[in-house]
């Protein structure tokens, strides 16, 4: 069950307010934990990249409840330098592998 250090954003209105915290991938569930909130993601519709700036955001489209909502991940080892130099590919992939969007 790897666990990666990621920067979390709810929506896709990108600024300086993004969320810092764990992102843990298991087969069929990848849980978000940070200071203010914790979301689970189990019920994905589609997983892909939206590059805002330099970044190559991973954007998770997916279902909680009867609700659909959105989450945008970022590799934020190193400060960031880890996403850029291929920390992203790897967490895209793995979230790819884990959660199979259908």
């Amino acid at each position: 069950m790897p666990t990666w250090k990621v920067w979390y954003q709810p929506h896709d209105k990108f600024g300086r307010r993004y969320f810092s915290g764990d992102l843990t991938i298991d087969s069929g569930l990848a849980t978000f934990e940070g200071k203010k909130e914790t979301i689970r993601i189990d019920s994905v519709r589609a997983i892909d990249r939206k590059i805002v700036g330099m970044n190559n955001w991973i954007h998770v489209a997916y279902d909680s409840g009867a609700e659909a909502r959105e989450a945008y991940f970022l590799d934020r080892r190193m400060l960031g330098w880890s996403g850029i130099l291929g920390g992203n590919d790897k967490l895209l992939a793995e979230l790819r592998e884990a959660l199979q969007p259908g």
